[in-house]
């Protein structure tokens, strides 16, 4: 059987002397109430203010642009070479908290008297800059940039840009004796393109049979088809949007087909540069030929890249990366 203990709790009351109330200390007869101890306090410490730090001598000062351009190059380097939107976006994040470091390191340097103002614009233009690029790495997130091909350029022509370029050009002239140069990190300001290929049949590819194929592109995008065979390229198909394009002397085999639809073909990367979609049809594709007497048979496809009553190919997205580059 349990038990159950129970607690003694034990209560102390603390009588009051004297007959209760109050409890105040007797003082002896005669004796004083008390004394009181007066101690001034130390006067407090004026701050001590920093030294003002030594402007830059025109040789070392032309050293901190110098440094400042070495820090930049590879950067806006690597947003040009970027080639999926995934890597654009970290490209330009990675610019963008490099641009912030330089910037709170020019506001620790005391610049040559002549190009004071020209320094400060220099570091609000570097600050500015980086604003911009954080949010083109947004874009790039949402693929409304996809390569370098669109986010240099756009990273180039905004405000922070413009500003930046105000800078280098104060630095230069705001000083007959001094010359100062920076900036070679920053490429030329460019619009967006929109290169649009005709359709049909881009450089590349194999052929060497009788097939046929015939793709018919949506209103909306232009569109790239890539019949690939593994990693070898038969045929890249070039089709604007609302678009068809039919190319011919496919060989005979089985086939993966992939498409990318978007704005601004980069033939030199085979990419587009802006509003990227990537996608493959589930199914391969096969073309035979057939010899018969006075004739040949040969198959010929239709892929239409956008749903259709009656349609019976299915396709799936794809990451950026697994599309293929050739």
């Amino acid at each position: 059987m349990l038990s159950l203990a129970v607690p003694v709790v034990l209560v102390t009351s603390l009588a009051a002397c004297g007959g209760g109330g109050d409890f105040f200390p007797q003082v002896p007869a005669g004796s004083e109430t008390g004394s009181f101890v007066t101690r001034s306090a130390a006067p407090p410490r004026a701050p001590v203010a920093s030294p003002t730090p030594a402007r830059a001598t025109p040789e070392a000062y032309q050293r901190v642009l110098t440094d400042l351009d070495t820090a930049l190059g590879p950067g806006f380097g690597a947003i040009g070479s970027a080639q999926t939107p995934e890597d654009l976006a970290a490209a330009l994040s990675a610019v963008a908290l490099n641009l912030t470091i330089q910037a709170d390191g020019l506001d620790d340097v005391r610049p040559p008297a002549a190009v004071a103002a020209a320094h400060t614009g220099l570091s609000d233009a570097l600050g500015t800059l980086a604003s911009e690029l954080t949010s083109l790495a947004g874009d790039a997130r949402d693929r409304d940039l996809c390569t370098g091909g669109s986010g240099l350029p756009r990273a180039a022509s905004g405000s922070g840009g413009h500003l930046l370029r105000l800078a280098v050009l104060g630095l230069a002239t705001a000083d007959p004796a001094h010359h100062y140069t920076v900036g070679s990190f920053l490429p030329p300001g460019a619009p967006d393109q929109t290169r649009r290929p005709a359709n049909g049949s881009l450089p590349g590819g194999r052929r060497g049979g009788y097939g046929e194929l015939t793709v018919t592109a949506s209103g909306g995008t232009d569109a790239v088809v890539k019949v690939l065979q593994g990693a070898d390229v038969i045929r890249n198909v070039y089709v604007q949007a609302g678009a068809s394009a039919k190319v011919d002397g496919i060989p005979n085999g089985t086939f993966d087909v992939f498409y990318t639809e978007g704005t601004d073909w980069d033939d030199a990367n085979h990419r587009f540069t802006r509003d990227c979609a990537f996608s493959r049809f589930d199914q391969p594709v096969t073309f035979s030929t057939t010899n018969r007497p006075g004739s040949i048979e040969y198959t010929t496809y239709t892929l239409t890249l956008y749903g259709v009553v009656g349609g019976t190919a299915s396709t799936t997205d794809v990451p950026p990366r697994a599309f293929p580059a050739g």
